[in-house]
């Protein structure tokens, strides 16, 4: 074969490379296309995007060419979002809104997916949008493994830990057997009448150590008797070898922890109501997250004895990592920072005293 000859079955193949490799591609040179944008005034277009935990009406902006239609999908028997409207705002361009559901009616923050389909069938053209609403949450306990005593607040009927069954005792939460943790029917309670206070550990994660960003969940009740007493209220919560809380760059906070209104028609139907909060955690330069980080919740203090009682109820403990490059809510930025959880936590009725 001649030199010229050579070249030109090159070339040739070359440009047949060219073309099939854009086919499989993605048919990036069609001259239609649609193309959806988180924000109005993005330069690259997006796949995947994150809605409020709070839910509402969410626009977005999406460039085409061809008519297009909208429809949404999610795997719920009540789809948790829809098509609110899609309006052609110039050349090429529309506003596209979205009805979102509030992830939960309880401080509930797990993600769950839906798919925003943008299709135009006469030009076999498409695009599937990924729509996250919540967390991804690798450490997660609502206590319901906990079948001690009553689920009743007012009796004190829970199981202190040195007698839980081997199962529970081996999940990580507790570190000592003469601990004053009490399994309940469904929660947990940190203290004795004594005044000795208590500690609760997160079990191990390894995998924190690749993350970030994070938001800390719980609920916390402080013990009021059936004559209305109320025990000391102190909470504090420490971060375990890496990682500080993103308000102050402390690896402890001290909190405290609502009461219950015995008063209310709903007691103790209602008792969580107001309990939730909300910490942000965050893997620091000087104090990075490792396989080791883990958080400590404590009721008053473990060492001590014949002071005013402090213990609380706990519940509902969660650590969620937040992706930023993927978009994620930031729940601690939409929280204004840590402490009581002003989302899905807020008190809706009464406020707790």
């Amino acid at each position: 074969m001649t030199k010229t000859k050579t070249v030109g079955v090159l070339l040739a193949l070359i440009c047949l490379c060219f073309i099939s490799c854009n086919k499989n591609t993605g048919e990036v040179l069609r001259k239609e296309y649609i193309e959806f944008f988180k924000n109005a005034d993005d330069e690259e277009p997006s796949s995947v995007v994150s809605v409020p935990v709070t839910g509402g009406d969410v626009s977005f902006t999406v460039h085409s060419n061809v008519v297009f239609s909208a429809l949404w999908q999610d795997d719920q028997s009540k789809p948790w979002a829809s098509v609110e409207s899609l309006e052609k705002k110039g050349d090429d361009l529309y506003t596209i809104t979205l009805s979102v559901m509030p992830r939960g009616t309880t401080a509930y923050y797990t993600r769950r997916t839906g798919t925003l389909m943008l299709t135009a069938p006469d030009q076999q053209l498409g695009a599937f949008i990924t729509v996250h609403q919540g967390l991804i949450t690798p450490v997660a306990s609502d206590f319901s493994w906990s079948k001690y005593g009553t689920s009743d607040p007012r009796k004190l009927d829970g199981t202190v830990y040195s007698l839980w069954i081997n199962n529970d005792k081996t999940r990580g939460w507790v570190q000592s057997d003469d601990a004053a943790v009490y399994g309940k029917n469904g929660f947990l309670m940190l203290g004795d009448e004594t005044g000795r206070g208590a500690s609760i550990y997160s079990p191990y994660h390894e995998a924190i150590r690749n993350d970030s960003l994070a938001v800390v969940s719980f609920r916390a009740v402080a013990y009021t008797d059936i004559e209305g007493v109320r025990d000391a209220n102190k909470l504090t919560v420490e971060i375990i070898d890496g990682g500080v809380f993103r308000d102050n760059g402390s690896t402890v906070m001290e909190l405290e922890a609502p009461y219950a209104n015995t008063a209310s028609e709903k007691y103790p139907a209602d008792f969580w109501t107001g309990s939730d909060f909300l910490l942000g955690i965050i893997s620091s330069d000087r104090n990075p997250f490792t396989g080791n980080t883990r958080i400590r919740i404590t009721a008053g203090d473990p060492a001590a004895s014949g002071v005013k009682p402090n213990r609380i109820f706990i519940d509902n403990f969660y650590i969620r990592k937040i992706d930023e490059e993927n978009g994620d809510e930031d729940l601690w930025i939409a929280n204004g920072g840590s402490g009581k959880d002003k989302l899905l936590g807020a008190v809706t009725g009464e406020e707790n005293q």
